[in-house]
This record gives C-alpha cells, sequence and structure tokens, in this order.
C-alpha cells in the first residue's frame, strides 16, 4: 500500500506540473520518511544526493553536451547538413534524406535528441522552403531523425542506463551504433519510397557541382576526425566514455578556436547552455536516486521479480509486457525521466528472466527514441514547432510515416539481438 501510494503522489505531482527532478525527489522523500522515520529520510535523501552529484562516469554527460555546444556555436553543424545536401540533395526527397545524414552526424557529437532536432530544423528549413517541400512532412522529417541522437554514440540515454544498472558504459555506447545506423538506412529508404509516391511534397533538389561537392566535404575534415576518434578511442578500450568525452570536448575546442570559428563569446555561450542542459540532468538523476532507495528499503523490486517467477509466465510474455509500458511512458513523459524512474524496477526484472543487459539497453533506448515523435507529448515535434513556426500537428502529420520505419527497427532488434551484442563482443576489453 505505502509503495503504490507514492507512486500516486508522484504521478499527481508530475500532472500538476511540478518539475520532474523535484516530483521524484519529494515523493521518494516522503515514502522514505513514511518507511523509516525522519532522520531516517534525512539522512538518506542528503547521502543519495551527494553519491550521485560525486559519480564520475557523470561526468561523460556536461563533457559531451560541452562539445555539441561547441559545435553548435563554431557552425560545424551547418556544415554537416551543406556536405550532405550537395552530395544527395540532387534526389527524390533529397533535401529530406541530407537531413537524416546530417542528423546522424551531429548525433554522434551531441547525445541530445532535442539539441539535435532544433538545430537541424533552424538549418534545414530554409532549403525545405526554397524546394516546396510540404512542411509536415519536412518538419516530421526533421523530427524524426533527430531521434537518431538517443541511439547514436555518445548517447546521453545510453549514458544514464549505464549509471542505473552499472552496465559498461563504453560497451552500451558502441552497442548503439548499428541499431543507428540501421534506423537511418530505413528512414532514408523510407523517405525515397515516399517521395515517388509523391513528388510534389517531397521534390529533389538540384545537383551540385562536382567542386562544391569536394568542396564541402573538406569543409567538415574537422568533425569527421572528432567522430572517428570518439568511436575508435571507445571501441579500441584506449579510455573510458569520461575520458573519452574530456578529450573530444578539448580537442573540438582547440581545433575551433585555431580555425578562427570561435571567439570568447562563443565559448561563454557554450558554457552557458552546458551548464543549463548539465543541471536538469543531474537534479533528475538525484531526485530518480532518492525514489529508487524508497524501493530498495520497501523491497518493491525484489517481491515483484519473485511473484514473477511464481507465476510462470514465459520470459517472452513479461518482456512484452515491459515493451508496452515504455511505450505508453514515452507518450507523456521526457525519454530521460522514463528511464530513471522505471530501471530500478524493470532491469533486475527483465535481467533476471536470462535477457542480455546490453541488448536491453538497446531496446529500452529504442522504445524512448519512438517516444520522442509520438503524440501528445512527443519533446522533438514541440523542439522543431518551437524552431520553424510550424504547428504542432502539423509537424505531428509528418513524424507519423516515419514511425512505421521506427517500429520496423524495433522489431528487427527484437528478433536479432546480435544486432546489439556483436560490436561490443568484439571490443578490447
Amino acid at each position: 500500500m505505502l509503495i503504490l501510494s507514492v507512486i500516486v503522489l508522484l504521478m499527481t505531482l508530475l500532472m500538476l506540473g511540478m518539475p520532474i527532478a523535484f516530483a521524484l525527489g519529494v515523493s521518494g522523500a516522503i515514502g522514505i520518511y513514511l518507511a523509516t522515520g525522519f532522520n531516517g529520510m534525512l539522512s538518506q535523501t542528503s547521502a543519495t544526493a551527494y553519491r550521485a552529484v560525486a559519480e564520475s562516469t557523470l561526468a561523460a554527460i556536461p563533457l559531451f553536451v560541452f562539445m555539441a555546444e561547441l559545435m553548435s556555436q563554431g557552425g560545424m553543424a551547418r556544415q554537416v547538413f551543406n556536405a550532405a545536401n550537395k552530395w544527395i540533395g540532387w534526389m527524390p526527397g533529397g533535401v529530406g534524406i541530407a537531413s537524416v545524414l546530417a542528423s546522424a552526424g551531429f548525433a554522434a557529437v551531441s547525445g541530445s535528441s532535442t539539441a539535435a532536432s532544433g538545430t537541424l530544423a533552424a538549418i534545414s528549413l530554409p532549403e525545405f522552403r526554397r524546394l516546396g517541400y510540404g512542411l509536415s512532412a519536412a518538419t516530421g522529417i526533421v523530427a524524426a531523425a533527430g531521434t537518431l541522437a538517443v541511439m547514436i554514440p555518445p548517447s546521453i540515454a545510453m549514458i544514464i542506463y549505464g549509471i542505473m544498472t552499472q552496465t559498461s558504459i563504453g560497451r552500451l555506447l558502441i552497442a548503439g551504433i548499428i541499431p543507428g545506423v540501421l534506423t537511418a538506412a530505413l528512414y532514408v529508404v523510407g523517405i525515397y519510397i515516399w517521395a515517388r509516391m509523391q513528388p510534389k511534397v517531397l521534390p529533389a533538389g538540384e545537383r551540385a557541382p562536382w567542386s562544391e561537392r569536394w568542396a564541402a566535404l573538406r569543409a567538415i575534415g574537422g568533425f569527421l576526425f572528432i567522430v572517428v576518434s570518439v568511436f575508435v578511442t571507445l571501441y579500441a578500450g584506449i579510455a573510458t566514455a569520461t575520458e573519452t568525452a574530456a578529450v573530444a570536448a578539448g580537442i573540438t575546442l582547440a581545433y575551433l578556436v585555431l580555425a578562427g570559428r570561435l571567439g570568447v563569446k562563443g565559448i561563454l555561450a557554450a558554457l552557458a547552455r552546458t551548464a543549463r542542459i548539465s543541471a536538469m540532468m543531474l537534479s533528475i538523476v538525484v531526485g530518480a536516486l532518492i525514489l529508487g532507495y524508497f524501493l530498495t528499503i520497501t523491497r518493491a523490486t525484489p517481491e515483484l521479480v519473485e511473484l514473477i517467477g511464481r507465476s510462470n509466465l514465459q520470459p517472452w510474455v513479461v518482456l512484452s509486457m515491459v515493451i508496452v509500458l515504455y511505450l505508453i511512458l514515452g507518450v507523456m513523459m521526457d525519454q530521460i525521466a522514463i528511464l530513471l524512474i522505471t530501471l530500478p524496477v524493470t532491469f533486475p526484472l527483465v535481467t533476471s528472466l536470462g535477457y542480455d543487459p546490453i541488448w536491453f539497453g538497446v531496446i529500452i533506448v529504442k522504445l524512448v527514441e519512438i517516444g520522442l515523435i509520438t503524440p501528445p507529448v512527443g519533446m522533438n515535434v514541440f523542439v522543431v514547432s518551437g524552431a520553424t513556426g510550424v504547428s504542432v500537428a502539423e509537424v505531428f502529420r509528418g513524424t507519423g510515416y516515419m514511425l512505421i520505419f521506427e517500429f520496423i527497427t524495433l522489431g528487427l532488434l527484437l528478433a536479432f539481438p546480435l544486432l546489439s551484442t556483436w560490436l561490443p563482443m568484439m571490443m578490447v576489453s
């Protein structure tokens, strides 16, 4: 009864509009108070908050965010889109396909889907308008393409999953490469088919001269070097995710400053945005860990695992129930909040049934990725709408078609676990 009361309190606070971090912390603290008394609540909440922010692996989040903000201030995102558009913008739906490829590239440095969506929406919309694209289709493509940052490393969602479940963050980040590339490839195929079916909605662009193509490719040489450096460092086991983030952020800063593309004003702007984003995320982590401690002392998770074990349900039935739960939560809540609230319960439950923790991480991240473009609270849709001025309803119409390919990818990842686990198994220990 106590556990149910705290869950109801949490849902009530969220529906009343309380920030997620405070809703998690308040409901968890009240639960601890009712279970252990005032002194227990005071000591545990303070200790939990300290342990959360003192976790060294969490430093990877602000470092990767800082790297992405530096690139954004230095104009790298615009150059990546320009290069993709020069090479394949002439195809049917070419600017849409270029947006997907640019989002995949920016995802490899941002880790944040909302940042990728907002940045690419502002950059690509003028080209969409110039060529006469349907605004619903154009904005829907950009919103969906932005979700690639949730899967492709350095994924903040993967880092949070690793911290919450004590799973290797390096292996989780590498595990997201094939699913991320697969998602992007299916998006490209889907947009091409869409353009063939409705050429007036997704027309072809102009064919750029080869000189312009090579010039655009040379312009992103520094960006490609940084991205490849991150992947190689992680895959070869040269450094941890946090160390990789620190080195990558340092290289990015040095490159942009030496190239004359970033000044003091841009650095300060990147630092300010990094501080805001990181403070928000760390606050949510603290609140979630307080609630997680309450679930621990009340033995909610072990009892649920034991209950499932006694019920004799098939593992695939339990997994299906978990998937449905995440799909439902995805249309109502932020991706990070979903992970932090649910993982203390779902992770031990699913792994007790014999499922691989790396594979489960990829599946969960894919599920919260789908939620980012699913009505009524698809975060990417609202970000793109705000960046472009196109109504939320119109953007949602565009994402409806793209969701087909998200679910195809999800089905493939469920059917073929090696898509998620093969690269981590090949990593240098």
